[in-house]
C-alpha cells in the first residue's frame, strides 16, 4: 500500500481517538488508541512500539491488503467501521 494512504488512516484514528485494525500477509492486529502515537510510517513500513516499548512490530506497505479505523458507537459499548481501505493481494 502506499505511505500516504497508510499515513492519512493513521492520522484519521489518531484524531478520532479510534483503534486501528491492520491485516497482512500472516496476522491480524490492533493498535489501541492509546499506543497511535507511537505509530510511524516511513517510506516502505508501518512501524509500531506496543506494550511500552517491549515490543516492537514493522509491517511493510505492501504486505497490508486492509486496514480499518474502528471507532465505538456511542452508547451501545460496541465498535463500528468508521474508514479503511481493503485491496486484492494477486
Amino acid at each position: 500500500m502506499y505511505k500516504e494512504l497508510v499515513g492519512k488512516i493513521v492520522d484519521e484514528a489518531k484524531s478520532e481517538e479510534a483503534n486501528l485494525v491492520i491485516w497482512d500477509r500472516r496476522d491480524t492486529f490492533t493498535i489501541e488508541s492509546d499506543d497511535l502515537e507511537k505509530v510511524e510510517v516511513t517510506d516502505d513500513y508501518l512501524k509500531v512500539s506496543m506494550q511500552d516499548g517491549k515490543a516492537t512490530v514493522y509491517v511493510t506497505h505492501d504486505s497490508i491488503y486492509k486496514m480499518v479505523v474502528e471507532k465505538e458507537k456511542a452508547g451501545k459499548g460496541r465498535s463500528g467501521i468508521r474508514a479503511g481501505f481493503s485491496s486484492a493481494i494477486d
